[in-house]
């Protein structure tokens, strides 16, 4: 397997990640169940976690010390 494919499989999943964590904001913003907000909210934050951690390129905060 070459370095590109790993790099496309890898980009893809992030971008996975993040449009399923996107799907569940705006599905806890529309939906009426104050527990099913919070839930697919939770859903939506790990969703990004697993992207940030999937993403060939690690963001960081500026503000912080490494």
């Amino acid at each position: 397997m070459s370095a590109k494919s790993i790099q496309t499989n890898i980009a893809d999943a992030s971008y996975f990640y993040l449009v399923m964590a996107k799907s569940c904001f705006r599905r806890a913003v529309a939906t009426p169940h104050p527990k099913a907000s919070g839930t697919l909210r939770e859903i939506g934050r790990d969703y990004l976690a697993m992207a940030n951690h999937a993403s060939p390129v690690r963001l960081r905060n500026p503000g912080m010390q490494h």
